[in-house]
């Protein structure tokens, strides 16, 4: 460990007092540094130039207002360790009261005139021991944080090395994570405008999500893991414990490790790798499961994204969260009313007007379709979607087909 050498700042007019009391420091600290001054005003421009811990010995019968002041200062300070500078006034042991007071300003400890010699080299012991410990301190802190930082930056190297693996081992690897981000950033904001843990996870997670499946061998990488949601075979089942045992180096990355690891629970508790269920699986695997199941149908081009909406709401509440479904849906609404020529746009509820129809369906946050994709509003059902929306929230947005 660094040696270090706490200074002492004398703050002392009188020739005699400095010299007698720098004669103690000098034999019990030789390598201390000593600085004197004349006052309170002094003392405080050496305390900012000098910016660390130190011994102050101030005296406070000579100027009490500069020395309250330079306390006042120093305990006020941003900087910590001028804060923790200790503070030893010199007072008078006829008076009790001013020994009391130096102490209700902000003085660590005091010393009395006349010199007691061992009670003055006690004190300065005791406050070199605490300014020792604080130096430690702060160098064991130091030293931790520039672990972390190491750890840190080591950590995000193992996440690009393993980013760039899935790139090249994945078919469109990078293609692929990339429209994963999109739509799940999108599901993610949908769901909690306001929750940018979650997007922040989400932009983590999904550069890693493929990494359970590095382990298959070259003939099965491709393939789509599942059937019928489950993961079809004892190699697709490694998937999880997979990423499991490669987070398992990632002790600074945590949270994105418990996103990934979790991608393939089950809402209704029969996944793994830990069987969790419902809001015990984190959120941001509930929609990475739901846009990467999506995403997989989408890759092999045998289904219309319809199509696959439709089949993964089939199965929402065994294995999805139902409403990442809808959000989903709505996602793929979205792209369409972006497009040159859109074929469909969001609405709020206090547009809806008979002759809209709807393009997707309303669904509440309880889970109830209150109305379906298709659907030629006419006052009525306009009146019914209205009513039943004030009781239970719709999940998202309304889109209606443009005419």
């Amino acid at each position: 460990m660094e040696e270090f050498f706490i200074p002492f700042c004398l703050v002392e007019k009188s020739e005699s007092t400095k010299n007698s009391l720098k004669k103690v420091i000098e034999r019990i600290f030789r390598k201390s540094p000593i600085f004197t001054v004349n006052d309170g005003v002094e003392c405080w421009d050496l305390v900012q130039k000098y910016n660390d811990l130190m011994i102050i010995v101030a005296n406070y019968l000579e100027d009490q207002y500069l020395t309250e002041q330079l306390v006042k200062n120093i305990r006020e300070s941003e900087n910590t360790n001028i804060r923790n500078i200790f503070v030893i006034f010199i007072t008078s042991n006829s008076n009790a009261e001013i020994n009391f007071k130096a102490l209700q300003v902000g003085a660590d400890d005091f010393i009395n005139k006349p010199f007691l010699i061992d009670e003055v080299i006690a004190k300065f012991q005791n406050a070199y021991r605490i300014m020792h410990l604080y130096k430690t301190i702060e160098f064991h802190t130091k030293t931790i944080q520039d672990l972390n930082e190491e750890l840190r930056r080591d950590t995000l190297r193992m996440r690009d090395l393993l980013y760039l693996f899935e790139c090249l081992r994945i078919p469109d690897g990078a293609e692929r994570i990339n429209r994963i981000t999109e739509i799940a950033l999108w599901i993610a904001n949908e769901y909690d405008p306001e929750d940018e843990k979650l997007k922040n996870l989400i932009q983590e997670a999904a550069k890693l999500c493929f990494v359970g499946r590095l382990q298959l061998p070259e003939r099965n990488i491709g393939e789509i893991p599942t059937q019928n949601g489950i993961l079809k075979n004892e190699k697709m089942e490694k998937i999880p414990f997979f990423s499991k045992e490669v987070f398992s180096f990632f002790r600074s990355y945590q949270d994105v490790a418990d996103v990934v690891i979790h991608i393939y629970e089950n809402y209704d508790g029969s996944g793994l790798p830990d069987k969790l269920e419902k809001g015990n699986i984190p959120l941001a695997s509930r929609i990475l499961r739901v846009v990467i199941d999506y995403d997989d149908y989408y890759q092999q081009k045998k289904f219309e994204s319809n199509k696959i909406v439709a089949m993964l709401e089939a199965e929402s509440r065994r294995l999805y969260d139902f409403r990442i479904v809808v959000l989903l849906d709505q996602y793929l609404a979205y792209r369409s009313s972006i497009l040159k020529v859109p074929t469909e746009r969001p609405i709020e509820i206090d547009e809806l007007a008979e002759g809209m129809t709807l393009s997707r369906n309303i669904v509440t946050e309880t889970g109830l379709k209150i109305a379906v994709a298709g659907t030629l509003l006419n006052e009525e059902a306009v009146e019914r979607i209205k009513t039943i929306a004030k009781a239970e929230p719709i999940i998202g947005r309304i889109y209606i087909k443009i005419q």
